[in-house]
Formats: C-alpha cells, sequence, structure tokens
C-alpha cells in the first residue's frame, strides 16, 4: 500500500465530510487507506461516516484522548509505506498528490513532508515554521494584534519572505498536514503521548532531524485548513494549558536544537 491517511476527529463533523471528500477525490492513482480515530465525539461523526464512508477504518474511543495518542492508534495499524497525518478541518485541493511520494522517493533524505495550507480567506498559512522559542509562542497568543503580527520576530518563524517557488528544507512543518516515511516512524518511534494536545508536531520534526531525515515544505501542493482553534478565545480553557504544558516538556526536550536555529 502506497500511503495510510490518518485522521484524528472531535466533535467536528462538519469539517470531516468536507475533509475525506476531499480525500476521496483528490488522492488518486494510488493504493491508500484512510483511518479514523474518533475522540468520543457526540454530534453525530459515528453515524455520519458509517453512513458515508463505510470504507473508512474507523476506531472509536470512548473518550479524549489527545492529539498524540489518537494519532498512534492509527499509525500503529497503518500498512502503507508512507503515513499522511491530516487534521479533520483540512480540504484538500491541489490533484497531484503522486507528485509528494514522487519527491519523497527520489529524495531518501527527506523524512517528513508538509504542504502549502490556505486559510479560509486565502491567505498562506504559516504551516512550516521555524522551531518555536518561547518568544514565538508568546506572540502567536497575540497574532489578533496587527502590530504583533506583522513583527519582524514573527515574520522569521513564519518564513514569511519565502517565495514558495521550489521545496524547501525547513525546521517543521505543522501536524494539520505531515507525511511521514513509515520507515522514519518505526525508527523514531511514535508520537509522544505525554504532549496531550499540541507540539507533537513540531516534537516529531525534532526527532527526524536529530534522526539524521530532513523535513521539507512542498509548495506546489496546496490544502485549505479551516482552523478550529479550539484554544482561541477561553484563555482559561483545559486545552491552553494542556497547549503549554506540550510547550514545555518539547523545550525540554530540544533546547539546543531550538537555540541553535
Amino acid at each position: 500500500m502506497d500511503v495510510s491517511i490518518v485522521i484524528i476527529t472531535y466533535n467536528c463533523w462538519h469539517h470531516l465530510e468536507r475533509c475525506l471528500h476531499s480525500v476521496y477525490r483528490k488522492v488518486t492513482g494510488l493504493d491508500f487507506e484512510v483511518i479514523v480515530i474518533d475522540n468520543n465525539s457526540i454530534d453525530g461523526t459515528l453515524e455520519g461516516i458509517k453512513a458515508k464512508f463505510p470504507e473508512v477504518t474507523l476506531i472509536e474511543n470512548s473518550r479524549n484522548m489527545g492529539v498524540a495518542r489518537a494519532r498512534n492508534q492509527g499509525i500503529r495499524i497503518a500498512r502503507g509505506r508512507y503515513v499522511l497525518i491530516l487534521d479533520a478541518d483540512v480540504e484538500i485541493v491541489s490533484d497531484d498528490f503522486p507528485s509528494l511520494l514522487s519527491y519523497m522517493d527520489a529524495h531518501q533524505s527527506v523524512g517528513i513532508m508538509g504542504c502549502t495550507l490556505m486559510a479560509e480567506d486565502g491567505r498562506v498559512h504559516p504551516s512550516a515554521r521555524t522551531f518555536p522559542r518561547p518568544v514565538h509562542v508568546f506572540l502567536r497568543r497575540l497574532s489578533y494584534i496587527g502590530l504583533v503580527k506583522n513583527s519582524r520576530i514573527l515574520k522569521k518563524h513564519h518564513l514569511a519572505d519565502w517565495d514558495r517557488k521550489e521545496p524547501r528544507k525547513v525546521d517543521m512543518v505543522e501536524g494539520a498536514f505531515q507525511l511521514i516515511r513509515k520507515s522514519v516512524i518505526d525508527e523514531i518511534g511514535p508520537l509522544d503521548e505525554r504532549m496531550f494536545y499540541g507540539f507533537e508536531d513540531s516534537d516529531y520534526c525534532a526527532r527526524a532531524i536529530k534522526a539524521g531525515y530532513e523535513v521539507i515544505c512542498y509548495p506546489a501542493f496546496v490544502g485549505i485548513h479551516f482552523l478550529q482553534g479550539i484554544t482561541r478565545g477561553n484563555p482559561f480553557n483545559r486545552m491552553v494549558f494542556e497547549h503549554f504544558r506540550s510547550y514545555v516538556r518539547f523545550y525540554r526536550k530540544h533546547r539546543e536544537l531550538i537555540l541553535s536555529r
């Protein structure tokens, strides 16, 4: 099998349905499987998948297992030589999915690949970034302020000056779309399950780089990220706490690598 597409979902059937439709429309010319892990949704997700996408391999969790642990459930049963980690709120736009695998087949040093993700309003979402330092995490929480959003520090972190004409080696690509070589997973192990929400994607890219692999963003391939943003709006909810706790773990594990960039 060429690729296993692993999607976790939690109460976002309206996004997931669009995501799955885009997968089955756009991923052509390959032998692939779709694995969806549901973190105990109560919005009709399970019923919708079973009725409209019976070919999906569905894992039903009885509670919210978090991001890393749920993704690992899918990764463990994945049969593809590549694993695509895909967020439920991403819609695939480009038609040439096989070009991603062809690029990685031709460049064996590439362990993880991302793509161009557009926000719903058509702007480029900074899905490829430098490793986040504490100042980046802080400023991103304030990026709704124009002065902060357009600051030199965040622009550099978000690679804002890149012309996106050719594939580029980067520090990390967001877990909304991460194409991972299965042999890399076998070598460096699963996602860090002590990261309940957030930075498990940064951590995985750091681990791949430490193992000698490259992380690449392939800008010609495009998706739309509808950005649920479950930590936005309420700075005191549990996910905000888990987000920062995950960052502390990420920083402690990779401090020297982060500060060397």
